[in-house]
């Protein structure tokens, strides 16, 4: 629920914040949300105030968009705890759904935040919150879930927290300190690199050649492929004898799989960067991901010499992770002649957003789904999660079968998970 507007200062926006405001993602889903049945006794004031105060502690909480280059920060926080009733669990789960997720956030709007309490009765309750993608990330959507736990677990616990408005890291410091850097020496050496990178590729994204046609509504499916019990120390083991980590080893398996499926001399995968590379951001909440293409040309050879390459590739790709559409706020560069992954995602050990475990103390939770009014938005055509920790490891493949054959995602697959598992000879 939206509240009263205060004084607001004014500031840049970060380079994450400008792509997305210059319709570079308008393709993807900008809702972050999670739902549960929580069983057990909720306070609804203490609630109330640990909501209050972690968005006084976060900025970002309180953040809205004048343009794609300024932002501004509100003093007050713009949303509340949004609460209703139900005396049945489908009117419940309608109530939510309306309220959480029924319409899209607009960011010409203010208040990029949702927090949603149904009460079916003292001991059940339906609880979710919904976040703009512009104001976070996964890392950030996690400690913002850990930290209104703990601040209600003290609330509940009598703590009287309403008065700390101790702030935490600024992301708008943040987005201040990078739009200063790239300005100056390091800007000069990312857009270097970036330029290269391009013209290395005659500044186009190589095509996943078996891609078919992309007309009309996405057909969606999910194939999720069993790993070896093992899998996790066999991907550290090639890790360890090419120096390099298990992230790079399952990036150059997509490649070199990739290769296989398309014969294709040069192919690119796009991977997540955690973007948080100035100082005092690990724990601020905000967008900080960026999007970077990895790319194979040739074979270097085998396994071993593959993530060896892929590796030298990465230190560098990171180092100068900006997207490529600042180039062209900052340069003569073209940010749609290159890409950030050509239609291919793949990432590693990411669960995505969700309340692990229990989110407020003394209740017990039940995820439950909720459809938004268009779906979650499939981000790229196809998208690969490797999923190593845990009892049952697995490569998880989503596609849409109007744009890929499911025939060549299989064959991409076999060849990604034998690359990933070989033993390096």
């Amino acid at each position: 629920m939206a509240v009263g507007r205060a004084e607001a200062t004014r500031g840049p926006t970060s380079f994450a914040e400008m792509a997305r405001l210059n319709g570079q993602y308008a393709h993807w889903h900008n809702l972050v949300y999670s739902a549960a049945w929580l069983t057990g006794g909720l306070d609804l004031a203490a609630l109330r105030t640990a909501w209050r105060v972690l968005s006084l502690r976060h900025d970002v909480m309180r953040r809205a968009y004048l343009s794609p280059d300024e932002a501004c920060t509100y003093e007050e926080p713009l949303t509340e705890v949004d609460f209703h009733t139900a005396d049945t669990d489908a009117e419940a789960l309608e109530t939510m759904r309306v309220a959480l997720v029924g319409s899209a956030f607009r960011l010409d709007a203010v208040g990029l935040s949702r927090i949603v309490v149904v009460q079916r009765d003292e001991r059940r309750h339906l609880f979710g919150i919904a976040l703009d993608h512009n104001i976070t990330d996964l890392t950030s959507w996690n400690l913002l879930v850990a930290e209104l736990g703990e601040l209600y677990g003290r609330a509940l616990a009598g703590e009287s927290i309403a008065a700390e408005f101790g702030r935490a890291d600024s992301y708008q410091e943040f987005a201040s300190l990078l739009r200063r850097e790239f300005a100056g020496s390091w800007g000069e050496k990312c857009r270097a690199f970036w330029l290269s990178y391009a013209e290395r590729w005659e500044a186009s994204s190589p095509a996943f050649s078996v891609v078919g046609t992309t007309e009309g509504e996405p057909s969606l499916r999910t194939v999720r492929h069993a790993l070896p019990k093992d899998a996790h120390h066999r991907v550290g083991e090639l890790a360890r004898r090419a120096r390099a980590t298990p992230f790079v080893v399952v990036t150059s398996a997509v490649l070199a799989g990739l290769q296989e499926v398309t014969s294709a001399s040069t192919v690119e995968v796009g991977v997540a960067h955690h973007g948080r590379v100035l100082p005092h951001t690990a724990r601020t909440l905000g967008q900080f991901v960026q999007a970077v293409p990895m790319r194979l040309d040739g074979r270097p050879g085998g396994p071993l010499e593959t993530v060896r390459h892929v590796f030298a590739q990465s230190l560098d790709a990171f180092e100068y992770a900006p997207p490529f559409s600042v180039l062209g706020q900052y340069g003569d560069q073209d940010p749609t002649s290159v890409s950030d992954g050509s239609g291919v995602l793949m990432s590693l050990d990411q669960t995505g957003e969700g309340f692990h475990g229990s989110p407020l103390a003394g209740t017990r939770a039940e995820s439950v789904a909720l459809e938004a009014p268009a779906g979650h938005g499939l981000v790229e055509p196809l998208v690969l999660a490797w999923y190593l920790d845990g009892a049952a490891p697995e490569l998880a493949v989503r596609y849409d079968e109007n744009a890929i054959p499911t025939a060549a995602v299989e064959s991409l697959i076999d060849a990604a998970a034998g690359f990933a598992l070989s033993d390096a000879r």
